[in-house]
């Protein structure tokens, strides 16, 4: 969304990232309560991320502040088109290898192997503070990550079930994407009437998407969507 709004729709970087946060936080909230419903999802390392992705959330909409201040307009715009483009590479990259490359996850998990059942290790919650961290940046300054990137990681991680990886990762993403939301919001960068109105246009998407994805095969459908992000993203690079 948000180089659709930036590089389409001639909006400047800063607002297309704060409203594209206001989006997605509407958008997530009815799934991460369906999981939490579901007992999908494991607060305890959503807890730890938000630790670290929460804080350089705020960062990274503090570094984008400091780039609205710093720089002219038009660099800004070309500077945050490239970041965005690396950003949706990775992500488009972060999808296929979760697609075709991972580990089967559905055996069980060895002995003394983490289960995701019994606390972590003082060592396991180290670094999920510090990769929320990286994740929480991306989406502070970039509104890109928190559905990917972060899925990604976890399923490197922890060798725990697929619907919990993706349940946990939604929730903490919602949680993320509210407190991003907020600062941007107090620095004046959400477009209410734009989101309002992306909001219109997802309400039925996600209806006619929901009644048409029992009949669409999923890995082919993310395998298209993680070319075409990869594609947008040297597109944006090169032009």
């Amino acid at each position: 969304m948000t180089p659709f709004l930036v590089a389409v729709m001639g909006v400047p970087p800063a607002t297309a990232v704060g409203t594209d946060m206001v989006y997605a936080t509407v958008t997530k909230l009815t799934g991460s309560v369906q999981h939490y419903r579901q007992r999908s999802v494991n607060l305890e390392v959503a807890i730890f991320l938000g630790i670290g992705s929460i804080p350089a959330g705020l960062f990274g909409v503090a570094t984008l502040e400091w780039m609205k201040h710093v720089l002219d307009p038009e660099i800004l715009k070309s500077t945050m088109i490239t970041i965005i483009a690396l950003t949706l590479v990775l992500v488009g990259a972060s999808l296929i290898y979760r697609e075709y490359l991972m580990p089967d996850r559905s055996a069980v998990p060895k002995p003394g192997v983490w289960d995701g059942k019994t606390p972590m290790s003082v060592k396991r919650r180290t670094y999920t503070i510090v990769f929320g961290a990286f994740g929480g940046y991306l989406v502070g300054l970039t509104s890109i990550g928190s559905g990917s990137v972060m899925a990604v990681i976890l399923l490197l991680l922890y060798p725990i079930a697929p619907a919990i990886i993706v349940g946990t990762d939604i929730a903490h993403a919602t949680v993320l994407s509210l407190v991003v939301g907020i600062a941007h919001m107090t620095q004046g960068n959400v477009d209410f009437g734009l989101a309002g109105s992306l909001l219109l246009g997802s309400i039925p998407g996600v209806l006619i998407g929901s009644r048409v994805a029992p009949w669409i095969p999923g890995k082919p459908l993310k395998t298209i969507l993680a070319c075409m992000l990869v594609f947008v993203g040297l597109r944006l690079l090169l032009s």
